[in-house]
Parts: structure tokens; C-alpha cells; sequence
């Protein structure tokens, strides 16, 4: 079979297709979130082995304290935490015909508590943990990425993912979701996203597809954003 390739518009981002990245890989660091490149594989590929998945755990565990940046993953100190002991099944499926990606979210988590020193993020924002599996399409060379999910409640704050208690979901048991997944792959886990405002009433995941072009042809894959409901 012609094999062919999906390929970022040049101006917008950096190549991602044909990666051989694992599901723990980052994502490469100045990515524009608006493209990516893929590239056609067949429909033949076959899917590697997923990550484990279905811990709803609750569990006493430590948690990053203020490090002056709501992005750091790696906090100076730390201090005991509760992570929430009841989940809000979803049962929702995101599906995109074009490249094939499937995205299940099972259930979430509200209003995980915020490390010390955070009291002002605290008062004003909800950290919601989502729990999504991830299979990206096998037709092109098309990862999911974190960088391209977000919880719309309404709200112009972008309600990106969080990744601030991260190490204390990971040491009490809760699987986490990977930067990206290479396509080919399965992997189920966690999400967390800083969510405004607190105690939304209504919330949507939103997935945006990034703008994607095949290599040697004129076919666009426009940015497109997918949505499933979580709350009301």
C-alpha cells in the first residue's frame, strides 16, 4: 500500500509524526498546539500494550508545596494530603472520524485539595481530575496530546491541565495519562486541570485537534475541538 504523510502546516509547529516515542515520552518542548505531523501507517498496525487503569483509589499522600510556579513537577518540599475518596462516573465517549482518535471518559474526581501555600489559588480555583483512556487512530501517525485537552465551563480562563499534584496522585496509586501517545498505542489514567471558576455547575472536556496536512497533497485536516459533558 502507498504510504503516505500527515504533516504540520511549516509555520505553525514543530514535526511530530513518525515518532517512536513510548506513552511516557514528553512532548517536545515549543510545540504549537494549534498542528502537528502524522503520517499514514495503514490500518494494519498493530495496538501495543496499554497502561493500567482502573484504580479509583483514596489514599493519604504527599503532595508539592508552593514552588512559586503552578507548573513545576518538581517542588522543593512537600506536605500530607488527602486525595478524594468518591468519583463522579461520566461514561462519555470523544471520537474523531477523520483521524480516528477515541477518548473514553470514565469518571472524575472534584475539588482535589491544593498543596500548602496555594491559599489564594485555593479560594479562587478547583483542581478536577479527569480519568480518560486514550487510543489514538492507527490510519496516520497522529498522537493525543495533553497539550490539547481542556474543561470549558464557560469561563475565559483556558482550564488547561495542572500538573502541580501530579507526584502525589502518582504515589498514592493514580495512574496519570502521558504527555502524548503515539498512535498504535492504548493507555488509560488521569488528568488533572486548574478549573474557573470553583464549584462550576456545568463542565465539558473539550479536545482540539490540531490543523494537519498530508505530505505531497493538498488535504487539511482543519483544527477542530470534539466535547463530551462531565458535570450538568
Amino acid at each position: 500500500m502507498k504510504r503516505t504523510t500527515l504533516m504540520a502546516v511549516p509555520a505553525l509547529a514543530i514535526a511530530l509524526g513518525g515518532c517512536s516515542e513510548g506513552p511516557s515520552t514528553p512532548a517536545s518542548s515549543g510545540t504549537d498546539p494549534t498542528s502537528t505531523e502524522v503520517a499514514d501507517t495503514g490500518t494494519g498496525a498493530k495496538a501495543g500494550p496499554g497502561t493500567s487503569t482502573t484504580t479509583s483509589p483514596s489514599s493519604t499522600s504527599t503532595t508539592p508545596s508552593d514552588s512559586g510556579s503552578l507548573t513545576s513537577a518538581t517542588p522543593a518540599t512537600t506536605a500530607a494530603t488527602t486525595l478524594p475518596t468518591s468519583f463522579t462516573a461520566v461514561d462519555k465517549t470523544i471520537k474523531d472520524p477523520d483521524l480516528g482518535h477515541e477518548v473514553v471518559v470514565t469518571k472524575i474526581a472534584r475539588d482535589l485539595p491544593w498543596p500548602a501555600g496555594y491559599k489564594a489559588s485555593a479560594e479562587a480555583y478547583e483542581l478536577v481530575a479527569v480519568e480518560m483512556t486514550w487510543t489514538p487512530g492507527t490510519t496516520y501517525t497522529a498522537p493525543l496530546r495533553l497539550q490539547d485537552f481542556s474543561v470549558n465551563t464557560g469561563s475565559q480562563f483556558p482550564n488547561r491541565p495542572e500538573t502541580l499534584v501530579n507526584e502525589a496522585l502518582k504515589q498514592a496509586g493514580w495512574p496519570l495519562l502521558p504527555d502524548q501517545l503515539p498512535n498504535g498505542q492504548t493507555a488509560t489514567g488521569w488528568v488533572v486541570f486548574k478549573v474557573d471558576p470553583k464549584d462550576a455547575p456545568k463542565m465539558t472536556l473539550d479536545y482540539t485537534r490540531p490543523k494537519s496536512q498530508l505530505v505531497d497533497s493538498d488535504k487539511v485536516f482543519p483544527s477542530q475541538v470534539f466535547s463530551a459533558p462531565l458535570v450538568g
